[in-house]
């Protein structure tokens, strides 16, 4: 099992080189990570071409399950409009946007708090599978990282690229459309399973970078291969 460092703030991470170990014993025709066939993960146009229908389709299942019994169901918006004696049209207004001040306050606040847990997740995924992690902070860019200067095998990359994926996204999102209630009719959870969904969407969307990543380790590097620094190879060859 590898360790976990806090490396403490770094400014400007993202735009900076990070000192690494000069790599020993690397081959002299050892390959270049980054070349033509890979498709770029910083590329924010990626991010949306993988994210946003993936986002879209689970906004749609949400939609569709709650068009019975939830905020899509007009008779469960009637309903609770007159319990709540929301009747006039201007208190209606009123109240829905007090509802999205309030729901895009508990999302931001909600996002801030999730990325350095993602970065953390990297970083325990890593340490479990032998590699020594770094976890620091970029205040230029608010942003939380983590990185390794081992050389690690492909199946090490994947597992760390894909934890927080599979933590933060895709196994609450299975439990979430699991356990939504069939027939009870209720505004309140719907509204809150709805902003779940949309909040699981943003995690989906925030570890694209690792899903492009992955995509092209699993396809241009060979199962066999050592990933060091910038570059693969295959020991022994």
């Amino acid at each position: 099992m590898g360790n976990i460092e806090f490396v403490g703030i770094i400014n400007d991470f993202f735009n900076a080189e990070i000192e690494t170990q000069e790599s020993i014993g690397i081959p002299e025709n050892a390959h270049f990570i980054e070349d033509e066939n890979w498709v770029d993960m910083s590329n924010p146009l990626n991010w949306f071409i993988i994210g946003v229908p993936i986002f879209a389709i689970i906004l749609f299942i949400m939609a569709f399950k709650q068009r019975k019994n939830g905020i899509f169901n007009k008779e469960v918006r009637k309903d609770y409009n007159e319990k709540n004696k929301i009747i006039d049209k201007r208190k209606i207004l009123t109240t829905i946007l007090k509802r999205l001040f309030l729901f895009v306050f508990i999302f931001m606040l909600g996002i801030l708090i999730v990325i350095p847990i993602h970065e953390l997740l990297h970083c325990i995924a890593g340490a479990l599978v032998g590699l020594d992690m770094k976890f620091g902070i970029d205040p230029v860019s608010f942003m939380a990282f983590a990185y390794t200067e081992n050389p690690l095998t492909k199946a090490q990359f994947l597992v760390m690229s894909l934890t927080p994926l599979i933590i933060l996204a895709i196994i609450p999102l299975i439990i979430l459309f699991v356990t939504y209630p069939k027939k009870e009719k209720s505004f309140r959870k719907g509204l809150i399973y709805w902003i779940l969904t949309c909040f699981i969407g943003c995690m989906i969307m925030s570890s694209c970078p690792d899903i492009i990543q992955s995509f092209n380790f699993i396809k241009n590097i060979p199962s066999n291969a050592i990933m060091e620094n910038d570059y693969w190879y295959i020991p022994n060859e």
